[in-house]
């Protein structure tokens, strides 16, 4: 996948992959204003002979679609073909933060367990080429000689904010080092608690070590826990 093409928003589709964009907008309830603004598009488009159209405000299966032509042959094809579809997944992570300035928060010892992450080594498994959209962090505090995972969760805590996020896929960086303070959507209402919806989705190549670290100017207080989910849309087959 050619970093250039994964910065774009908007892309020239193939006749198959502009009619799997048209039927997802079809899904969509007539009074949907996505689907409003979509049609809106679309007429625009036809009027002024224009072959390239904006989509940003369609589904997540659509935005999939609309990048398709990034990913691999082996991939795209029977993604065209409709043997494998695009579904909403989430993949997370908690971690016993306390104490540290610096941690990645995923590591290639990880094994899935319900309720502390559901990734094996820290990467996708095979040929689940996963569109990240959004990325939520959140922190709560544990009581002694409980689980991390038993933190009530809610908007980072202040030394995490303070802090850095970057976030890589093997060598290539899809977050450069960011202000945690994109975490903080507590004067927000058209997002999750704790999310940060990306203006350019990046696509997450399978079986590749997914490289989430967070860096701190103060060590995060005894018993912190860190909750980190990367939101998008996955393939499973059809």
């Amino acid at each position: 996948m050619a970093e250039e093409a994964n910065m774009l928003d908007r892309s020239v589709l193939t006749d198959v992959e502009m009619d799997g964009v048209i039927a997802e907008a079809a899904t969509l309830d007539p009074s949907d204003p996505g689907r409003q603004q979509f049609v809106a598009r679309v007429n625009r488009g036809a009027k002024s002979k224009q072959s390239v159209i904006p989509t940003d405000e369609l589904t997540i299966r659509a935005a999939y679609s609309i990048r398709a032509h990034m990913l691999p042959d082996h991939i795209r094809e029977p993604l065209a073909a409709n043997r494998i579809k695009v579904v909403n997944n989430a993949f997370y992570r908690i971690f016993d933060f306390g104490g540290r300035t610096q941690s990645d928060l995923m590591l290639n010892a990880d094994t899935k367990a319900a309720g502390i992450t559901n990734v094996n080594s820290r990467k996708l498994e095979e040929n689940n080429f996963f569109l990240l959209t959004s990325i939520i962090l959140l922190t709560g505090t544990y009581e002694t000689g409980k689980n991390p995972c038993d933190a009530k969760f809610g908007l980072a805590c202040k030394e995490v904010l303070n802090g850095e996020f970057s976030l890589k896929n093997g060598d290539k960086i899809l977050v450069h080092p960011s202000s945690a303070r994109c975490f903080d959507t507590s004067t927000r209402k058209d997002v999750f608690l704790g999310e940060w919806k990306l203006d350019n989705p990046k696509f997450i190549a399978p079986q590749v070590e997914i490289i989430p670290e967070l860096k701190l100017p103060v060590a995060a207080p005894a018993r912190t826990a860190v909750k980190l989910i990367l939101v998008g849309a996955g393939l499973v087959k059809a």
